[in-house]
């Protein structure tokens, strides 16, 4: 049996220019897959990286043969909703050139959605609710042994005779440290780029789920909710495991730049001081980002100093709202004091700060968004990503701005256009309100000087800084309404 990861023809959010990383969660079930049935063959056609279009896909499958395609993101770090349509896209032309080849979907999104998705698309004929890894790997050892009926294996879903029949629930995986090392050796490593040039880039993931859980985060869509808020159970790999992916990805691919993109990164101080003991002992020469909290940011400024020197550049954190008592509303788990301490502090160090903050909640008015930009001015970040709410299915607060969703369409799907309106303001409305506050911020004296001309920022976040800035138009036609694509 052949199983084929496919990453189907698509593109990246407009902010993040020329922009193709690898599909994480293609290379960590790979490695699953290899390790647990090892008499499948396993191979990995990432068409974005390969700048195949669906005609190329198709011939590459017909000449690869697979037996079953695997299609599916762990996170949201792909165009955000909108990779659903490239994937049934990419289905449909699949199932019309070869009827015969079974098609497995999973990831983000579909794994809380799955009965809406296998229902909706007759294509699919396994869809993979929660967690995929071990689901996808009993999936193929069964199909391997020729034993078609899948009806105990759980977090499945499929059809029979017919009718979809929903499996049971699988528990979340409690012990990352179970999964072997991404199988990194089946994707095209040396074609990734990063932000508009970074060719020795990668993006990993060391953790799963957030303790804060915010109601309006949209990776509550990467588990099953009948696990009972399993999002907010974080689980993660040990530091060294995690430096152990690190050093391979340095020495054997010559990746230098890195993106950790686990939704909170450091709510753990151990192993924060653990990553910190890592990287010093193997003193490797990288530049890295992450993804934090402002909490537990402000309890590890006492590590910066060193974090900085093993390569760290930058820090994206949440502001996300206005005051005190929307940030506790949200579950964020912060206060505007320790963001605004953390922002002093990062700037000492020359770590750029980079802020999240949401327009279009179902209250927001003219006055509210332009109160809530006054707040992040004053915090005074480095850089500010301004994102517009999803009411995806499946988020805590989907049931209550459900009724304001204009936009139909997932393909616009994509924190840039405005799909929602307010009870104050329209969609256009709330787009032009995005642009002016992009304008606005960055036209300030000498904000953006304070990025291009400090020569003791790392290099990784001046590229990504620069990519931004090049893009700044392309975000303004996304936020008015503008609907081409990138």
């Amino acid at each position: 049996m052949k199983i084929l990861f496919l990453q189907p023809p698509m593109g990246a959010w407009v902010t993040w220019g020329n922009h193709c990383a690898i599909n994480v969660s293609h290379a960590q079930m790979s490695a699953c897959i290899r390790r647990d049935t090892p008499e499948a063959e396993v191979e990995a056609l990432d068409c974005r990286a390969e700048k195949f279009d669906h005609e190329r896909m198709i011939e590459e499958i017909r000449r690869r043969k697979p037996d079953l395609i695997y299609m599916g993101d762990a996170f949201q770090m792909t165009e955000t909703l909108a990779i659903i349509p490239h994937y049934r896209k990419a289905a449909t032309l699949i199932k019309k050139a070869f009827p015969d080849v079974k098609i497995c979907v999973g990831g983000f999104y579909i794994a809380a959605n799955y009965e809406t998705i296998i229902r909706e698309t007759p294509q699919y004929d396994y869809v993979i609710a929660g967690e995929p890894d071990l689901t996808l790997t009993e999936l193929c050892t069964r199909l391997n042994a020729c034993k078609p009926d899948v009806t105990d294996i759980k977090g499945l879903c499929h059809r029979q005779n017919n009718k979809v029949i929903i499996n049971d629930y699988r528990p979340i995986l409690k012990d990352l440290n179970q999964l072997p090392m991404p199988a990194y050796d089946l994707f095209p490593m040396d074609k990734y780029v990063g932000y508009d040039g970074i060719e020795t880039y990668q993006e990993i993931f060391t953790a799963r789920g957030c303790p804060f859980g915010c109601s309006f985060c949209i990776d509550w869509v990467t588990m099953d909710p009948r696990g009972n808020r399993d999002w907010q159970k974080h689980r993660y790999k040990s530091a060294k495991n995690v430096v152990d992916e690190i050093e391979l990805l340095n020495k054997e691919y010559g990746i230098d730049h890195f993106s950790i993109f686990d939704l909170n990164f450091n709510p753990i101080r151990k192993r924060m001081e653990e990553f910190v003991a890592e990287l010093s002992h193997r003193q490797m020469k990288i530049n890295f980002q992450f993804l934090g909290n402002a909490h537990s940011l402000k309890r590890d400024l006492d590590l910066m100093p060193q974090l900085r020197e093993l390569g760290l550049g930058d820090v994206i954190y949440g502001l996300e709202v206005t005051n005190d008592e929307e940030l506790e509303k949200v579950g964020k788990g912060t206060t505007i004091d320790e963001i605004k301490e953390v922002t002093r502090a990062l700037r000492d160090l020359h770590i750029i700060s980079v802020m999240t903050w949401i327009i279009g909640f179902p209250d927001d008015s003219a006055r509210s968004v332009k109160k809530r930009f006054a707040v992040l001015d004053d915090i005074d970040p480095d850089v500010m990503a301004l994102q517009m709410l999803l009411p995806v299915p499946g988020i805590p607060l989907y049931d209550e701005i459900k009724q304001y969703c204009e936009v139909e369409d997932y393909e616009h799907w994509n924190f840039h256009e405005p799909i929602v309106r307010t009870k104050h303001l329209s969609r256009e409305q709330l787009g032009n309100l995005a642009a002016w506050a992009n304008r606005e911020f960055y036209s300030s004296k000498g904000r953006v000087q304070r990025i291009l001309e400090n020569e003791h920022i790392n290099p990784l976040p001046l590229t990504i800084f620069k990519s931004y800035m090049k893009s700044m138009d392309n975000y303004a036609k996304k936020a008015g309404g503008n609907t081409m694509s990138q």
